[in-house]
């Protein structure tokens, strides 16, 4: 009862007076930097972070957990840092190297690496939830949209601070008017769902839905909050009304989709003649196709010709010159009805018919592979609506319900916390730009905090705010704010700007080097004061005791364990098996589906026209995030290991555990595959000994040897399976082996190198 009071009373000092917020809650107030705590044991801490989370733990009685051991450290902040795991070779110059900063140099290395980028841009895919189609029923693909998520993985690279980051993505357009990159930038106001479909049009509705999916942008990447509630009435939760929301969209009022090409005269006019000579080469082809097909599209449009209603009939009957508004409207609604589309067409043919369209088909798709490489064209927005639409609050969210008008202006509830912070009701002249100025400001109240909160969850399996996309009343309570706000104000504070001495009280040869303290926006440098913690390096091993007094290790005595997402997974298996293809950026890559998928989603269809396979298959095995994201059709590894499906923002992702992911590791074609590979890369690199062999797999996979227990065992395991396989026909060429290769012993092999890739020991990381 006292809990349901407290919610209703926080209610009515938010929405009091129409609105007119008067928020207490914590992450409407910009952070200050607190203190560092003073702590007992000193020696434990290493950087600021770790006496933070020391003194919370001192006064529940508890003390940190050892330190993990150095394959295992390694191995966690190599997934956490580049999303694959250690090479042998990383692993043993690791642990030979004795000297003390030896693991601050693999932070480094790992920070520097390539790889980096294409892990963290994954992590900030899921944010703005990015898909190379539109989604919903239709699902589009958007054909140049790999460029926004190449953008995303090359300005992590380079450590573009985090204002910036930000400022290109909402006003890139703006900002920088010719900068073909800032263009590709602004793709994260249309990186969400649209919904494009034929027939009549809403225009109103389908330009609100574009206004909304910008705004649910913003609110979920940049403020952690959930703006979109307030789309329909006063926000029940947070104290953002109605009006707020509306004036928030009107920073987008100008915008919209834009195709921006940077290209000369000369290039489009040799890329237009290299179209007009492909056409012309496709053209017969496709006129024999619909010679062949055009009887049957004939038939078919007769049928629904003579069941439309008289009203429709009559309609078609004016020519079309002379057709009044009414008659006009008639006609365009029967012209969708009379539509044949292709895959009607092709039910309706006779199989004659259908192997002579078939064959045609093929020289089709074989032709379309010479397709000219398209224009270079930036797929993001801009402001080219002239005159400006002026914004309304629609009741209920219906555009065709206009109420009062508004102008762009920041949410009251935050813009009112501090006198120096731009005024909500002033209408900015800069639009976007004003928008970005505002949300990078240092002292900002959540744009640092929720930043900071999502390397922390990524890190640690878990944000000190638990739900980093809602920093509101309704959302988790920080575990430690003090953190949270030490971490926010060293993330946002200009580079080199503190005196880490100064501040802490702790020994200067326990402070690392005042940059880290002070990162100037660096997401690199955030992580590197996180993962060279003392806090990060703990064990995750389980104390039943401090469990009984922090069960949800909110206090953080211990390292918490992660399983890998399925794109570490299918990253790590193709890593682990020696054929990862590390080329990085470019279009999309389409794998070969299951033949379970393409028999569900491509029934009575033709799979190799809409769903056409890259035909190198060294492409086939790039790392994950270059594969196609479609937003209806998901790797069946990725979906069962819980991708998201792209229509909504994701700040953290859902760890089921279902059989299904156990008959994807054992039983599909990948997996099995791989698991042969993978013998042919232990007998190139072990050639003979097979002890030796056994340890290298060990190694490769788990990033440890195995103990004389496993070693024994995994030795009767071969002996075993070879006996079983023994007899058996060695089937055809698979996965690179030759016919004579395929022997009992390969056979037993493969099989251990398919269990190593199924244990839990590799799934997770400790």
């Amino acid at each position: 009862m006292t809990s349901i009071l407290h919610a209703i009373l926080s209610l009515s000092l938010l929405h009091a007076d129409s609105g007119a917020a008067r928020p207490t809650h914590w992450s409407f107030r910009k952070p200050v930097r607190p203190p560092v705590p003073k702590v007992k044991n000193v020696a434990w801490v290493r950087n600021p972070l770790d006496a933070f989370i020391l003194s919370r733990l001192e006064s529940k009685g508890l003390a940190p957990s050892h330190e993990a051991g150095r394959r295992t450290l390694l191995r966690r902040v190599t997934f956490d840092l580049t999303g694959l795991p250690p090479t042998p070779q990383e692993i043993d110059s690791f642990v030979g190297d004795r000297s003390t900063k030896a693991y601050e140099k693999v932070v480094k290395r790992l920070l520097a690496s390539p790889r980096f980028g294409e892990r963290w841009g994954q992590h900030w895919l899921d944010v703005v939830r990015y898909g190379e189609t539109n989604g919903y029923e239709h699902d589009g693909e958007r054909p140049q949209a790999w460029r926004y998520r190449d953008y995303v993985i090359e300005a992590l690279n380079r450590d573009e601070p985090y204002d910036q980051f930000l400022t290109d993505q909402i006003a890139g357009d703006l900002v920088a008017p010719n900068d073909f990159n800032k263009r590709v930038a602004t793709g994260f106001l249309r990186a969400g769902p649209q919904h494009l479909t034929g027939g009549n049009q809403d225009a109103d509705l389908n330009r609100q839905e574009w206004l909304t999916e910008a705004t649910t942008g913003i609110g979920n990447a940049a403020l952690g909050l959930t703006v979109g509630c307030a789309r329909c009435h006063d926000h029940k939760y947070d104290p953002i009304p109605q009006a707020d929301y509306y004036r928030l969209q009107a920073f987008f009022s100008a915008a919209d989709n834009s195709e921006y090409k940077s290209v000369t005269p000369d290039e489009q006019k040799a890329y237009d003649a290299k179209v007009k000579a492909y056409k012309d080469k496709l053209k017969p082809i496709e006129d024999q196709i619909a010679v062949i097909e055009k009887p049957y599209r004939a038939k078919l449009r007769a049928k629904r010709m003579a069941t439309l209603p008289p009203e429709y009939k009559e309609a078609l009957a004016v020519e079309s010159g002379k057709r009044n508004a009414k008659q006009k409207e008639l006609a365009g609604e029967a012209g969708v009805q009379l539509n044949v589309s292709w895959d009607e067409a092709l039910k309706a043919l006779n199989p004659d018919d259908r192997a002579r369209r078939t064959a045609l088909r093929v020289q089709l798709h074989k032709l379309e592979l010479e397709e000219p490489e398209p224009i270079r064209t930036a797929m993001g927005v801009s402001d080219v609506l002239k005159p400006v639409p002026v914004m309304h609050i629609l009741e209920r969210g219906d555009p065709h319900v206009p109420g009062k008008v508004v102008a762009a202006g920041f949410p009251a509830a935050i813009a009112s916390q501090d006198p120096s912070l731009p005024a909500a009701q002033a209408p900015p002249a800069l639009g976007r730009v004003a928008l970005a100025q505002w949300l990078t400001r240092p002292d900002h109240p959540l744009t640092a905090r929720v930043m900071v909160n999502r390397i922390w969850h990524y890190c640690f399996g878990k944000g000190i705010v638990e739900t980093p996309n809602d920093f509101g009343l309704n959302g988790k309570r920080p575990s430690n704010q003090e953190l949270l706000d030490w971490l926010a104000t060293s993330f946002a504070a200009p580079a080199a700007d503190r005196s880490p001495t100064a501040e802490s009280g702790l020994p200067s040869s326990l402070i690392p080097h005042p940059s880290s303290l002070a990162c100037g926006w660096s997401v690199k440098s955030m992580l590197e004061l996180i993962v060279t913690s003392s806090a990060y390096r703990q064990s995750s091993d389980y104390d039943a005791v401090k469990a009984g007094v922090d069960p949800d290790n909110r206090l953080l005595w211990h390292m918490n364990r992660k399983r890998l997402d399925g794109e570490a997974i299918r990253d790590s298996v193709l890593f682990c098996s020696g054929q990862i293809n590390l080329q990085m950026g470019g279009p999309w890559i389409k794998v070969p589906l299951e033949p379970e998928v393409v028999d569900t989603i491509f029934t009575e269809s033709e799979p190799d026209n809409l769903w056409p396979v890259d035909p190198n298959p060294r492409q086939h095995a790039r790392r994950t995030i270059y594969l196609h994201r479609k937003r209806n059709v998901r790797l069946p590894m990725l979906a069962a290991f819980d991708q998201p499906d792209m229509m909504s923002s994701c700040a953290a992702r859902g760890q089921s555990v279902h059989a299904l992911q156990s008959l994807i590791l054992v039983n599909s074609d990948f997996m099995q595959a791989q698991s042969r590979e993978m013998v042919n890369r232990l007998i190139n690199e072990v050639p003979k000994d097979k002890s030796l062999r056994i340890k290298r797999l060990f190694t490769i996979t788990i990033g440890r040897i195995p103990s004389a227990r496993e070693f024994s065992k995994t030795q009767q395991f071969l002996k075993d399976q070879a006996a079983i396989k023994r007899g058996q026909p060695a089937g055809p060429s698979a996965g690179g082996v030759p016919r004579r290769a395929r022997t009992d012993q390969f056979a037993a092999w493969t099989d251990l190198c398919l269990a190593m890739l199924n244990l839990n020991e590799f799934i997770y990381v400790q």
